[in-house]
Formats: C-alpha cells, structure tokens, sequence
C-alpha cells in the first residue's frame, strides 16, 4: 500500500439503500430513522451472501473480502451509521450528523394543550426545553464559507434564493436574541436549546421586499412560497408553535380607547379605568399567566440548519450556549 493511500471499505447493498432514502428524506427524527433501518435490515433478511469475483485475491489498496453480505447493516442502528461515516468521510467530506433539540411541533395538539405547554414548559419561541430528540441528516463536513453560500440545497433554486434563506435565519436568529434578552429582563428562565425566534409565514414572505443590491426585487410572490415550500422540506426551516401574546396589549389599547371616547364622562369613570392594573408591571408569573398564542404558520431554525450551519447561525448572533448538542458516529 503507497504511503498516504486511504483504503474506504465499500458499503453493502442495505447500508446503500438506508444511505439514499436518508438522503431523499432530508432530515430524519431518531424514531423515523431507526424504523428505517428496521425496515431496511427487514427487506435484506433473506439475501445470502455472494461470493465475490475476486475470491482469496488481495484488491487495490489491500483490502480483501471473501463473501460479500448485502444484508449487513452493522451490529445495530448506532453501529450502521459508524461504517456509514466511514466511508461517506474520506469519499466525500459528507457524515450523518445528529443533534438533539425539542421534537416537531403538533399542528394537532389542540389550543388548550398547546397554551398549557407555553407557559410551562416552552420559551417564548414556543419550543420545549425539557423534552429532546435525535434528529439525524447527511451533512456537508466543511460547514466553511463556500458550504455556507451553497447551502440552500437548490437544484431548485439559485443566488436569490441562497439570499433570501440567509436573511431569513438571521432575522429568525434576531428575533431569537430578542426575546432571550426578554427573559433575562424578566429573570426567566433561560435554560433551553435551539432558536426560540420565529416568524410568520407572510413576514417571511414579505422579507423578498427588504433584499437589495443584485437581489432586488429579483423573487416574485410565488418564487418566495416555493422557495419557503423547499426550506420548510428539507428541513432548513421548521414549522413551530405560534408564538405567545401578552394580553396586556389589547387591555391597554381598550383603555385608550375608551377613554378617547369617554371625553364627555366624568372624570371619575375616566381614573377608574386608568387603575386598572397593566401586566407591562406584574410579576414575570403573571404575565406568563396572562400569554396567548397568536394565529397563523411560523417557521424557526430547522434542525438541518443547526446540524450544517452551526457556525453561521453563531455568527448571526445565537448565543453559544443554545446550540445543540452534536453526537458523533464512528467506529
């Protein structure tokens, strides 16, 4: 073997086969993967290993098999994505990264689980910090400049659209920042993983209007959709829960205007309403008590941008400390 030469042992037909439907599916939970492995190592049960054409000679670069057995996916789940990585490394740069964060949002759950949720166990992004899952998708290792630029994952699209993602995570990321200064204004508690920013499907929408130089007004209404359509897909972006509402807005612009209404009643019935008390002064208990949701499709960070754009999500301003933890796969 020439000094230097990395010798990268070929994958069986299953690991392929797992190896492509991982790719097609973009970004998988743990759950959904190890069923796909299941399955995988299901449909080779009954395939006997072949014998290879080269049987007892020595290949290129040292390596030698005898039988090859297509249906070998490893010792288990954990062990099949190690011989995956090593060979998709040295190949191609590329690994199935992982990552814990809090698991998808329910668009099922109905209003009440859901505010129950909010105001114990969520940030204000509407995300949960307890609860954490894997979620596992091939990944480009370079995570550099040029990874970053391309990394709108655009056959589909082009330069506008790699744009337009990167001014959609950073203002995410800003509203993000936003409201953790929030809660440590409020003494909060702070502790969680991820990006608690989000925003609304028409404000992503609408940010094609705020891009500029060769980017102006370079996307239409629909390119915009499709776009957020292919993010949301392939796991850039995630849908989340809508974010809360303090109700004191709404108490307080009835105040003003009923009193703007009140100018011909007693000055008395004008103080009354003014003594009425503001959450703006509460405790941070009460007014996690007095939190609505809003209406409507938000989009967050999705897990595929923490898994391959951690540098850059840090850049925009997501504090350190939030991103989520990386497990390795090796053998």
């Amino acid at each position: 073997m020439a000094a230097g030469t990395i010798t990268i042992a070929p994958l069986t037909n299953s690991q392929k086969l797992f190896l492509q439907r991982l790719l097609v599916a973009h970004v998988l939970t743990d759950a959904n993967a190890k069923q796909l492995y299941q399955s995988v190592k299901e449909g080779f049960a009954n395939v006997t290993p072949e014998e290879d054409e080269n049987d007892g000679e020595e290949e290129e670069g040292g390596f030698q098999r005898n039988n090859i057995d297509h249906g070998y996916m490893g010792n288990n789940f954990e062990h099949c994505l190690g011989i995956i990585n090593a060979s998709l490394v040295p190949a191609f740069n590329l690994e199935v990264g992982t990552v814990s964060l809090p698991p998808p949002y329910d668009m099922d759950e109905d209003d009440q689980q859901q505010q129950q949720q909010m105001s114990s166990s969520q940030s204000p992004g509407g995300r949960k910090r307890a609860h954490l899952i894997k979620y596992h998708a091939i990944v480009n290792r370079s995570n550099d400049g040029n990874a970053q630029m391309h990394a709108f994952p655009l056959s589909r699209g082009g330069p506008h659209e790699m744009a337009y993602f990167r001014m959609a995570l950073e203002k995410i990321v800003e509203r993000g920042v936003e409201l953790l200064e929030e809660e440590s204004n409020n003494n909060a508690d702070g502790n969680g993983v991820g990006c608690p920013g989000s925003l609304s499907r028409m404000e992503l929408i609408n940010l094609r209007t705020e891009m500029d130089g060769n980017h102006r007004d370079k996307l239409t209404i629909r390119q915009t959709e499709c776009a957020l359509e292919v993010l949301e897909e392939e796991g850039w972006l995630a849908r989340v829960a809508p974010p809360a509402e303090d109700d004191s807005d709404d108490d307080d612009d009835k105040t003003e205007d009923e009193d703007d209404d009140d100018e011909e009643g007693s000055g008395r019935a004008r103080r009354k309403r003014k003594k009425r008390p503001s959450s703006r002064s509460s405790t941070p208990s009460s007014r996690g008590n007095r939190r609505k949701s809003l209406k409507g499709t938000f989009y967050g960070v999705g897990p595929r941008s923490f898994i391959e754009l951690g540098e850059f999500l840090q850049n925009a301003g997501l504090p350190g400390d939030r991103m989520p933890q990386s497990i390795l796969h090796g053998l």
